[in-house]
């Protein structure tokens, strides 16, 4: 979710424990987009009631009286914004403080002037995650009982020890649930459902026929304990389709297939079409369930989804399963809300995302180390189906509809028009398709609409096939026959269909068998590492099985999304692994109740199983793939499993604060002085050193060492060695190597990563394995080198002085520093009016745009910074001389800042635009300035260049400057170089 207003602090604790003042911090990231209108979430600076309340204690009348209080203040800021109370919507209170509200963008600027306000978030859409829709080499023949629970070692791990989900309950935030699936069916020997809080929504919300007459009267149990609407302003700004259901009930079907895959019932006989398919189980089937609906069919808002964790929290949520993603912000809503929520011992699994398999591809909140970001990956059993041609060639693939009869097959390439080798909507030829089977490519539109465009044509079936033989193979329940298959068959099949004549085929649908590949391999759609923004931080964390999972859907979908009538479905994407991953979570909180968040996922990540490979079947996946590796709890009666890890690294709340130095620093008022206190009490501030069961080093300067630090969980001392396989050109020293850790106690230890030959920008990777006492402790590292590590920016002050420049280098040669400027401020002083539209460019911009020329001609550095306070919202963009926009600001407020390094010589121009001025036009700033490439300025470099650097070398280079005016802002450069190659540079801001 993107800021429109920059935080002042994440909660008063962190704030008044690094002694730091309340007070707005400057904004650096642009929000996607601007609304003139609709949902904005403000964050208030108090503190949660988790931070004082335990969450057992969140229904007490004490805990009332602090929400009642949190509330009230909530309303004082409306009213002083002079918005009305009733604009509010959504108000959280238990793992975040703060409230939505339907306002403009001025209302959000108003709302960030109150005393008491942290931040005011633009509202932004998130969606689920699931496809729309020794080495294990997965030989033995699946039995159709429980196949994914045996490929996961549950059967005779866990469950044979009692481990079910006993007493747990597991909240589930996504599309609804359907409640009277056998899954959830309450068989009288679950524990009594907790009473929950009904004083603001039901909290077994069904039966709302006067908008759906299909939504029949529910009461939950104590399987299903508790079902919640939260789409309250979904509602408001986008608004339910008459076919959707305005209650907690499933009209989507992913709700209830992310349900029952966590924690639905045991040995439930599954049937699509009419026909028997496996027996199934959820991870977790003794645990019970309490549902949140947040999304509709178009997506859900970060505010409703806050709230549905705001409340699961309230309710007494022992797990949350978020199979939901977006953008990979660090600082949003939900995020924070979950920040709190692991403190107070809440575990999260968040799908990463499907948007792989290229890098740089994990959403959030799936990127934040607070939660677990779950991967996808294959398991052995297959839901087969074939195709046998005229010829008597048989071909198979996925699938779990029923079969057709000889009929003929035509490509859908000449089934009609443009794209109907995709079968696009209407682009297939009924005259031309009608009784027959088509061939589709995968592309453009979703694989089970392919089949309905099949339908409509008048086709009997559909022989679907992927664009590449990596890819994952689907088995939706798809409007027609259909047969899935890797791309090397479906061209092999199109070539027949279109060179022979009165070509013939037959599906046949032939129940379960073995994946004819390795498995577990990643999924071709997995969202990959490194992730963005906090790279330091290897993402997914780990993967689990999330293709041809089987589970509970909607008999009732919404818009003509799949066929009807259908109770069960075996999907795929990261929304299915990551439920996998939350039944896990549910079965290490009956057999650990003690443990922190991140005790239970560093024992799941540590204890993983790794020989998975990559989406081609035969590469060894690499932790960008799948984290730490594919989930694996393992017996609860043994050593080195995710029930006994021996060693765990644990972090806590002021952990993941010291995370938010380095990749959030916008959560802080200030930011100096949050983030010295930290360090000053012994938290990490940089995230390569939060303490997590993964190693990420982005930036390697020839030489990087990190700490870490372990605790024993178990009830003997440990005594463990340090095995290291090191990646590829790097050595990897760990201090000390061997460590003794008392039952309780905790070891700290520093991991040293030397290039002794890696390419530079390359990620390469390895393992840190703690092995002894009958444990074996592992840590993925993944390491990129980079030529030089120097600070984008230092500051100074007075009219003469010095400062220090500190770089570390990765690579050898002769180190230079050359100093440009420093240059004064220039002012360009005029005023803008209101852009009618808030639209730039538009027609209508006329006197809410001015337009300012600058000439750059050899410039090294150049920066346009412009601020405005009160309530204006000023936004500016820089063209060069054909008119193109090469860079832009348009932060919430007017806090606006564009750099261009070593620019184009030519003329530019910057547009100041008016997005919200209001009726008078106002008066503004533009400060610049130009840094020539010359050297002989103000600036100096007085010592440390050149000189001879090694590899890993840190070089102090201290630079001086003299003969500044007095309140005139100065702006320079230092430009690094080994060998003669510029390689980084950092500006230098003097304010005498």
């Amino acid at each position: 979710m993107k800021r429109i207003i920059a935080f002042a602090g994440v909660a008063a604790t962190a704030v008044a424990f690094a002694g730091a003042s309340a007070g707005g911090a400057n904004a650096t990231t642009p929000p996607s987009g601007k609304g003139v209108g609709g949902s904005y979430i403000v964050v208030m600076k108090a503190d949660p009631l988790l931070r004082s309340t335990k969450q057992s204690d969140l229904r007490t009348s004490g805990a009332q009286s602090k929400r009642a209080a949190l509330k009230a203040s909530h309303d004082t800021v409306l009213k002083g914004a002079g918005i009305a109370v009733s604009r509010k919507v959504n108000t959280y209170t238990n793992a975040l403080n703060g409230f939505s509200v339907l306002t403009d963008a001025k209302g959000a600027a108003a709302l960030a002037k109150q005393p008491g306000v942290a931040a005011v978030l633009k509202d932004e859409m998130r969606q689920p995650t699931a496809i729309a829709a020794a080495v294990n080499e997965a030989k033995a023949a699946p039995s159709g009982v429980n196949d994914l629970q045996k490929f996961l070692g549950l059967d005779t791990g866990a469950y044979a020890k009692g481990i079910k989900g006993n007493g747990v309950i597991v909240g589930v935030i996504d599309t609804g649930i359907w409640p009277e699936h056998p899954m959830l069916r309450d068989n009288g020997t679950f524990p009594a459902a907790p009473t929950l809080d009904e004083s603001e929504r039901s909290a077994c919300a069904f039966g709302n026929q006067a908008w759906n007459p299909n939504d029949k009267p529910f009461t939950c149990n104590n399987k299903l304990i508790g079902a919640r609407e939260f789409l309250d302003v979904y509602k408001s700004q986008t608004g339910l389709e008459h076919d959707e259901f305005d209650s907690a009930r499933d009209n989507e079907g992913h709700g209830t297939h992310t349900a029952t895959t966590a924690a639905g019932n045991a040995n439930v006989q599954s049937r699509i079409f009419g026909v028997n398919k496996d027996i199934v189980s959820g991870i977790a089937p003794r645990a019970q369930i309490i549902a949140y609906k947040a999304l509709g069919d178009a997506g859900g808002y970060g505010s409703d989804l806050t709230a549905a964790i705001d409340q699961a929290v309230a309710d007494g949520v022992d797990v949350i399963n978020y199979s939901i993603g977006g953008g990979a912000e660090v600082v949003s809503a939900d995020t924070l809300a979950f920040l709190f929520a692991a403190d107070a011992g809440v575990f999260a699994a968040v799908s990463a995302g499907n948007d792989g398999p290229g890098p740089e591809t994990v959403g959030g909140p799936a990127n934040v180390p607070w939660v677990t970001g779950v991967g996808a990956t294959t398991f052995p059993r297959n839901f087969a189906g074939r195709v046998k041609l005229g010829d008597g060639r048989v071909f198979k693939g996925t699938s779990v509809t029923k079969g057709t009869g000889v009929k003929p097959i035509i490509d859908g390439t000449h089934a009609g028009g443009t794209d109907s080798r995709y079968c696009v909507e209407g682009s297939l030829s009924a005259a031309k398709v009608r009784g027959k089977i088509v061939l589709c490519e995968r592309g453009v539109n979703g694989r089970v609409a392919k089949s309905a465009e099949v339908k409509r044509a008048g086709g009997v079936g559909m022989v679907l096939f992927n664009s590449t033989d990596g890819d994952t193979m689907f088995s939706d329940n798809f409007f027609v026959p259909t047969v899935m298959m890797d791309y090397t068959n479906g061209a092999r099949i199109r070539r027949y269909a279109n060179n022979t004549p009165g070509a013939t085929a037959r599906i046949t649908n032939l129940g379960m068998d073995t994946l004819w590949h390795y498995s577990p391999t990643v999924t071709y759609f997995s969202s990959r590492g490194p992730t963005v923004p906090n790279s330091d931080t290897i993402k997914p964390d780990i993967s689990a099985p999330g293709a041809q999972i089987m589970a509970g859907n909607t008999p009732m979908p919404s818009g003509g999304s799949q066929p009807a009538g259908q109770l069960w479905q075996a999907i795929a994407g990261t929304s299915m692994s990551s439920p996998v991953v939350a039944g896990s979570y549910a079965l290490l909180k009956q057999a650990h109740p003690e443990w922190s968040a991140a005790a239970a996922k560093s024992a799941l990540m540590t204890q993983s199983y790794a020989a998975v490979r990559k989406n081609d079947r035969v590469t060894p996946a690499d932790p960008f793939d799948t984290g730490s590796g594919m989930a694996k709890l393992g017996s609860p009666g043994a050593k080195s499993t995710s029930f006994q890890p021996g060693l765990v690294y644990d972090a806590g709340f002021y952990d993941y604060l010291g995370f938010l130095c380095d990749e959030g620093r916008e959560a802080f008022a200030n930011p100096d002085a949050t983030c010295g206190g930290l360090a000053n009490a012994g938290y990490a501030t940089t995230a390569e050193n939060l303490n997590y069961p993964s190693i990420g080093m982005s930036a390697v300067p020839g030489t990087m060492t990190v700490k870490r630090t372990v605790t024993n969980v178990s009830s003997q001392a440990i005594t463990a060695t340090a095995s290291v396989r090191a990646p590829q050109g790097y050595r990897v020293t760990v201090s000390p190597a061997t460590i003794t850790v008392a039952p309780g106690a905790s070891k700290s230890f520093e991991v040293s990563v030397t290039n002794t030959g890696a390419p530079i920008g390359a990620w390469r990777f390895g393992s840190l394995t703690w092995q002894g006492s009958g444990y074996a402790v592992r840590s993925p590292i993944a390491v990129n080198a980079t030529r030089i590590a120097s600070p984008a920016e230092i500051t100074g002050t007075g009219t003469s002085g010095q400062a220090t420049i500190t770089s570390t280098v990765g690579v050898a040669g002769t180190y230079t520093a050359t100093a440009h400027g420093l240059v004064p401020a220039e002012h360009h002083n005029d005023t803008v009016a209101q852009d009618p539209d808030q639209t730039y460019p538009s027609p209508d911009d006329g006197a809410g745009v001015d337009r300012i020329p600058y000439t750059l001609n050899g410039v090294d550095h150049a920066r346009w910074k412009l601020d405005v306070g009160g309530d204006v919202d000023l936004d500016i963009y820089l063209l060069d001389s054909s008119g193109k926009v090469v860079a832009q600001s348009t932060n919430g407020g007017t806090d606006e800042q564009i750099d261009l390094v070593r620019p184009a010589d030519g003329t530019y121009t910057m547009i100041v635009h008016g997005w919200a001025v209001g009726a008078t036009p106002v008066a503004y700033d533009l400060r610049s300035w130009r840094v020539p490439a010359t050297t002989g300025g103000s600036l100096s470099v007085v010592s440390g260049s050149p000189q001879i650097v090694a590899v890993g070398d840190k070089v102090d280079v201290v630079v001086g400057w003299s003969g500044l005016t007095a309140g005139v802002e100065y702006l320079g450069s230092v430009t690094h170089r080994i060998g003669g190659t510029i390689e980084a540079d950092t500006v230098v801001a003097v304010n005498p």
